[in-house]
């Protein structure tokens, strides 16, 4: 069944009828379709619709009575509570101008608002001081009209650029045909597009161009556990593209929803080639986004616990001193550097007890001290990142191995 939503003009509030009857409504004009529409999609749940049409009045008098305006909707997932009339302008020849107040009040304004029991409608009734044409503004919150947001990644050949394309995507299931309207995000450009019943629009909301990336590899031996059966000690290299939304890095102009984003690079013959698909989360202004690209085969590391030491401090409480070997080879023809993550948390519980919140821990004298530390992620998960020179070349060279050691002291575990 095909949806509507009208608005019909009463020139009478009710009629008199036989007692113990409810009063009737007299839909005696239908209004002119809309003059615009508006749709704001910065919400998830329910989106914000707004109507501007143009509304013949008579004149408010003791014996007419005031305008009655009747909305009413069939088969739509409209909020009752959340509709606003709101005039902002009355038309005077051609042109229209703001409504003034007459006697202390506005030309134009709502009195009361009624809602007929077990109706999809309700009643304005508005004043005026004279018979006019006036623009109003009807608002409502809507369910089942939604957006999402997608990416298409396209690095250059190189990898230290990519071209971002930030999409919106329209799902309109809410059971009513708007026609052509303005959609907007809550942020970037406005869209006038025809909005029907069961369509889904794409657009494309922004293109950054020249956005510098950085790609990074992790080693996350409590994330990803060892490779396999035959490789115990080895785990997976995960590789990402990293951007910067800011504006140094040719982006910062709003915050970066969720969404899906496929991943492309140049394959230098003129085409593209497809990396793989991620789903990009939120990413705030001077935050990070992060895009998997899958397992790298040309960086393998392995992880040994050499040294795994309990120290008693008193009664049940000790220190846990561990010592990490990581050997790591770079099968690459270019330098890298090889992120790897530990988790102190996991690490405490598997070698001396459940820290009961953040394990507090400090570095010890033989941490190899080529090795920089960062906490992006909190104190309790550091990312070690050791730099690893280029394979080197050559038809009989090998790949030497790289050793690195984290030398670490858990405190005050019971």
């Amino acid at each position: 069944m095909r949806s509507t939503v009208a608005i019909a003009f009463v020139a009478a509030a009710v009629l008199l009828l036989a007692p113990g009857r409810a009063s009737a409504r007299i839909k005696l004009a239908a209004l002119p379709e809309r003059e615009r529409v508006d749709i704001q999609l910065d919400n998830d749940r329910y989106t914000l619709v707004e109507e501007q049409r143009i509304v013949p009045l008579l004149k408010s008098t003791p014996q007419q009575g005031n305008n009655m305006i009747d909305f009413s909707w069939t088969n739509t997932q409209i909020d009752k509570d959340s509709i606003q009339f709101r005039p902002i302008a009355i038309k005077e020849g051609e042109t229209f101008r703001p409504i003034r107040k007459v006697d202390g009040q506005d030309e134009v304004g709502v009195i009361n608002v009624a809602y007929p029991p077990g109706e999809n409608s309700l009643v304005w009734e508005v004043f005026s001081a004279d018979a006019c044409a006036v623009k109003v503004k009807v608002s409502y919150l809507i369910a089942g009209l939604t957006r999402s947001f997608s990416y298409r990644a396209g690095a250059d050949k190189d990898e230290t650029s990519l071209t971002l394309k930030k999409y919106i995507q329209l799902r309109n299931y809410s059971g009513e045909d708007f026609g052509q309207a303005g959609v907007w995000a809550g942020f970037g450009p406005q869209f006038l597009k025809p909005v029907g019943q069961q369509e889904d629009i794409k657009m494309l909301l922004h293109r950054f161009d020249g956005v510098p990336i950085d790609k990074t590899y992790t080693f996350d031996w409590y994330t990803n556990g060892r490779l396999s059966p035959e490789k115990p000690l080895a785990s997976k290299v995960v590789m990402h593209y990293k951007l910067v939304n800011d504006e140094k890095h040719a982006m910062g102009l709003f915050p970066l929803q969720g969404g899906k984003a496929r991943i492309f690079i140049d394959d230098g013959r003129g085409g593209e080639a497809f990396l793989g698909e991620d789903w990009a989360q939120l990413t705030p202004l001077d935050g990070d986004m992060k895009l998997y690209l899958g397992e790298a085969r040309d960086i393998v590391c392995t992880r040994t616990v050499k040294t795994n030491k309990r120290h008693k401090v008193q009664g049940n409480l000790f220190n846990q001193e561990i010592e990490i070997v990581y050997e790591i080879e770079n099968f690459k023809d270019k330098p890298a550097t090889l992120d790897i993550v530990e988790q102190i948390n996991s690490m405490a519980r598997e070698f001396g007890g459940d820290p009961h919140g953040d394990a507090e821990w400090e570095i010890e004298p033989r941490t190899s001290k080529e090795i920089g530390i960062t906490y992006e992620t909190g104190g309790a998960t550091p990312a070690l990142h050791v730099k690893l020179p280029p394979a080197a070349k050559g038809k009989d060279a090998k790949v030497a191995k790289q050793t690195a050691v984290f030398h670490l002291t858990i405190k005050n575990l019971w």
